[in-house]
């Protein structure tokens, strides 16, 4: 594959009337090939669909935009959940990062964060309004004897936080930070 540096040169290259001709190279995503250039007079005159070809290739090299997701684990106990939340709030309300996807997934004693009780209840209810994602561990809930009545309207139950963690990690490629 040709770099930008290179890719650039072959530009200057052809659209100053130059021949060139990389034989099995491709003009890029579209396919198009570049090996269609012809010479005449030891290589000083290119013909027109190469300048053009390479011309659409330059258009179609824009950098894309890439958005990220991101899982929070919350595991701590009650005096920790307003770091969390706040933790979650800074990343949705950070214009200088496009986040597609946004999760907490709360285990351990960070189960209490997601339930109706939680200090930070409120919280939690307009990050979900934002579209954040809250996911109970269903294990920890189970040890803490709660059921889906105690949480939060919106937060989706799991089987397993740690499970849940490592699936979101290598299939669905999230960046992962550990809350407070």
């Amino acid at each position: 594959m040709m770099g930008n540096h290179s890719r650039r040169r072959f530009l200057e290259l052809a659209g100053t009337g130059t021949a060139v001709a990389l034989a099995g190279c491709s003009g890029g995503p579209s396919g198009t090939a570049t090996t269609d250039a012809t010479s005449t007079d030891a290589g000083t005159e290119t013909s027109q669909e190469t300048t053009e070809t390479a011309t659409e290739t330059t258009e179609e090299a824009e950098p894309e935009v890439s958005t990220m997701s991101t899982v929070f684990h919350f595991s701590s106990g009650e005096s920790h959940q307003n770091h969390a939340v706040a933790n979650v709030a800074n990343l949705v309300n950070d214009g200088t990062t496009e986040v597609e996807t946004a999760e907490l997934i709360a285990n351990g004693q960070g189960i209490r964060l997601v339930t109706v009780d939680s200090s930070v209840a409120d919280k939690v209810k307009s990050l979900v309004q934002q579209g954040v994602k809250f996911k109970a561990c269903q294990n920890s809930m189970n040890a803490f004897n709660f059921s889906e009545d105690d949480l939060i309207d919106g937060v989706e139950t799991v089987p397993a936080g740690v499970g849940e963690l490592t699936k979101l990690q290598a299939k669905e490629n999230y960046a992962y930070i550990k809350t407070p």
